[in-house]
């Protein structure tokens, strides 16, 4: 297979939990909002907001806050930084869920691709449930009740290599 630098990029990256303890340069971030900003979105619509959480007592309330949805969290103390996916259904009332999944993937890999690691802590709650992971999060960070929260994205330097395997593409792929 030819080589690509974008599935280079999606064949390497990994979800990695834990991080060293050194900061995140303004460009680091910067560069991995702007991949989130140039995510493709129903008619350009581009519903989302991104949140970058530094503060200590915010990522300790986090950490709390999705206690219930996944047992991973440990890097939400650890990172240097969150980023908050959160998307505007008001903005696009039919596909703000794929608006906010997709930044949060092009957020990742652009993190993998200048040497940061990250993992996706999903938030959302279709069910919209009362004191839900998503609504504690929401509380926390201040948002309105037209935001959605899609994803937590924390941001590191970790020097961990993952490996992962694949099924094939004959397993998964059907030709008509």
């Amino acid at each position: 297979m030819k080589s690509n630098l974008v599935l280079k990029a999606i064949k390497e990256r990994r979800s990695i939990l834990n991080f060293k303890d050194q900061g995140l340069s303004k460009e680091e971030i910067d560069t991995v909002l702007e991949a989130g900003r140039w995510a493709p979105s129903f008619a350009n619509l581009q519903p989302w907001r991104f949140l970058v959480i530094r503060d200590e007592n915010k990522k300790e309330q986090l950490y709390d806050d999705v206690g219930e949805v996944t047992f991973f969290r440990k890097g939400l103390l650890d990172a240097p930084a969150i980023i908050a996916i959160a998307v505007n259904q008001d903005e696009d009332t039919d596909h703000y869920i794929e608006a906010g999944a997709v930044a949060t993937q092009n957020m990742s890999l652009a993190a993998h691709s200048i040497g940061l690691s990250s993992y996706w802590i999903g938030i959302f709650d279709i069910a919209e449930k009362r004191n839900s992971a998503e609504e504690r999060v929401k509380d926390t960070l201040e948002l309105s009740d037209n935001f959605r929260v899609i994803a937590l994205l924390p941001l590191g330097k970790s020097d961990k290599q993952e490996h992962g395997e694949r099924k094939g593409l004959d397993e998964i792929t059907r030709h008509i």
